[in-house]
């Protein structure tokens, strides 16, 4: 995943790229526990792999990454396929005041699956450009732009309207 020349400390890596692994995690998971779980084992492989890299973005884009392929791994495993339990739907949390709108989206997302919902949350609350999407989930950028154009069309028919078009 690239060596990097940057350090940043255990702590300053959990206070700054917590909550973003957390929320690419619940992307993929839909589950809060299963997200919490995915981003401890991220920051262990950080801690294990201490990462130096020359930007912060650069470290960003590794922790995502891993949290990517963690979460993959996690989905694809036989325990997970085989031994969960249903899931209340969870909207994602949030700082800021939660407004029924807000709310409305949250579910619409948690609604998606994984390989729609993660590249919405890349490119909508990341603001990642489609080719650093692709590198991070290790996509084609055509694989990406199509993934994003079925879940703006999912979440269309689930929202009404056209405020994700463009």
């Amino acid at each position: 995943m690239g060596d990097c020349k940057m350090h940043i400390s255990f702590e300053q890596a959990v206070e700054r790229f917590g909550p973003t692994l957390y929320r690419l995690a619940f992307s993929y998971c839909h589950n809060r526990e299963d997200a919490e779980d995915v981003v401890q084992e991220v920051f262990v492989k950080y801690l294990r792999a201490e990462p130096n890299c020359d930007a912060e973005e650069d470290l960003k884009r590794w922790l995502m990454t891993v949290t990517a392929n963690t979460c993959r791994d996690l989905l694809k495993s036989a325990w997970y396929k085989r031994g969960r339990p249903a899931q209340l739907l969870q909207a994602l949390p949030h700082t800021d005041a939660h407004t029924d709108l807000r709310l409305e989206v949250d579910r619409a997302l948690a609604a998606l699956a994984p390989k729609y919902s993660q590249v919405v949350y890349l490119y909508y609350y990341e603001e990642y450009s489609v080719r650093d999407i692709a590198q991070i989930l290790r996509l084609s950028e055509t694989a990406v732009r199509s993934r994003l154009d079925r879940a703006r069309k999912q979440l269309k028919r689930q929202l009404g309207g056209d405020w994700l078009e463009g």
